[in-house]
């Protein structure tokens, strides 16, 4: 938690938390793995997590792991601390999630673009206690266990693993995580990777370089980390710092899972090609043929996150339809679950009738004035 100010922070934790339950030991038979909750909060954020600890996070304050002004790149030391012109964009509530093979769950908030304070989420590395770490944003929630891809990390199990492109997994795999493709022109070299979800293995070793990665500032203007990984938002941040980390400085040891079972966003894998004329529809990804995963079915799904079906404390009409609809479909069907697991007051959804299919009943209308809130 980097500030305080966001709304439904404690819905969307409550929520995440209960749809991590229900996929782990002892709820889910399917699964060998139980969980731990930590929230990583900023001093400047203190005064606001007690919902987390009355929801059963550990909380653990922690200072950004660098002191931006001792950055030795004139551009990044100059540019990270200050928000972009388009972080109103983001001005959503996110946070990140640790599961480790007892599944730790880490829980980083941030409001919009948190500048340096991102950074945070490095303190991932630090919980040495666990040998998996699973890191999400609030706006996520699992579906099914994670225990192919702890089996693999722990056990070298790589077997069932959904990998883009079907690659061959490394022996030793230090990180898994999906890129967003959503966030670059088709055919970008190095598309950024997916700051909602990362699975690493803890290592203060790693941790110590990444803070001396970021320190030594080699972010170059319009070309980002070592003048290539770059050009998106958030790559001055976690989105392109993780991918410089594992192509370039640690080639081999990561895995890029198939998006469309991991951290599904309903994405659409085509965009405009520009170079030509006319302009055509191809591969975001750059490659001659690619997955929709807009038609996976729901069943297949191991996590979504709430991006373009935008987040379900705001009611959105765009939810009605598609995947988008199973997607909060299930947010809300899992809320409802959480409500009655800990005795809360049921909403009487008698008169309301905007697409209770979906809502649950929690959205009378559309629009972030009509939810209604969980009662804590």
């Amino acid at each position: 938690m980097t500030s305080c100010g966001a709304t439904y922070i404690t819905d969307g934790a409550a929520v995440l938390k209960h749809s991590i339950a229900l996929s782990s030991y002892p709820l889910n038979k399917d699964s060998k793995y139980a969980y731990k909750m930590v929230a990583f909060v900023h001093p400047q954020a203190v005064e606001c997590s007690q919902p987390l600890e009355t929801l059963g996070y550990e909380v653990q304050v922690r200072e950004t792991p660098i002191d931006a002004s001792k950055i030795k790149g004139d551009f990044l030391r100059e540019k990270v601390v200050k928000t972009g012109a388009s972080s109103s964009i983001y001005n959503l509530t996110t946070a990140s999630v640790c599961l480790c093979s007892f599944a730790n769950v880490l829980l980083h908030i941030s409001t919009g673009c948190c500048q340096e304070k991102e950074y945070l989420k490095l303190y991932a590395y630090t919980l040495t206690e666990f040998p998996v770490v699973v890191h999400l944003d609030l706006d996520s929630l699992i579906l099914q266990p994670f225990d192919d891809l702890y089996d693999s990390m722990i056990d070298g199990d790589n077997g069932k693993l959904p990998i883009m492109y079907n690659s061959t997994a490394p022996t030793d795999i230090q990180a898994f995580y999906t890129k967003d493709y959503n966030m670059v022109h088709p055919g970008h070299a190095h598309p950024g990777m997916q700051g909602g979800f990362i699975v690493i293995k803890p290592n203060l070793d790693y941790f110590e370089e990444y803070r001396q990665t970021i320190l030594e500032g080699d972010y170059r203007r319009g070309a980002g980390w070592g003048g290539k990984w770059g050009g998106y938002f958030g790559a001055q941040q976690i989105q392109g710092l993780c991918s410089y980390f594992f192509e370039a400085l640690h080639p081999g040891s990561a895995v890029e899972l198939n998006r469309c079972i991991y951290n599904s966003m309903n994405d659409n894998p085509r965009g405009p090609n520009r170079r030509k004329e006319p302009i055509t529809k191809i591969c975001r990804d750059g490659q001659p043929t690619c997955e929709d995963c807009r038609t996976t079915p729901i069943e297949k799904i191991k996590s979504i996150h709430f991006t373009l079906c935008q987040k379900p404390w705001v009611c959105p009409g765009y939810a009605i339809r598609g995947q988008c609809a199973e997607f909060h479909k299930k947010w809300f069907s899992i809320r409802r679950d959480w409500e009655e697991h800990n005795g809360r007051d049921k909403i009487d959804t008698s008169t309301i009738n905007f697409h209770n299919d979906v809502f649950q009943g929690y959205c009378p209308g559309q629009g972030e004035r009509n939810y209604k809130k969980i009662s804590f």
